[in-house]
């Protein structure tokens, strides 16, 4: 299980699986880093939009919150993603 600071969730697993696989896509688009990068703020405001239709919250709030964990996600360590892609 891959270990993330002190956090032993099993969930862990899953998104570095996730991550490995969009950024495996992302590389084989053709796209430029720069337009990978803004495809997934398009993806997460997808995402924060179809959690509001769902009952999470107004589309501001989970637009918001989409973002907060954005940030959060890039202050994660890289250690998890490289294990993934070796």
């Amino acid at each position: 299980m891959l270990k993330l600071g002190s956090t032993t969730d099993p969930r862990i697993d899953k998104l570095g699986a996730l991550a490995a696989h969009v950024v495996g896509h992302a590389l084989a688009s053709g796209l430029s880093w720069d337009e990978a990068i803004m495809a997934f703020g398009v993806a997460a405001k997808a995402l924060a939009a179809k959690a509001a239709e769902q009952g999470s919250g107004s589309l501001e709030q989970c637009s918001a919150h989409a973002e907060r964990r954005l940030k959060s996600g890039r202050d994660k360590s890289a250690e998890v993603l490289r294990t993934w892609l070796r």
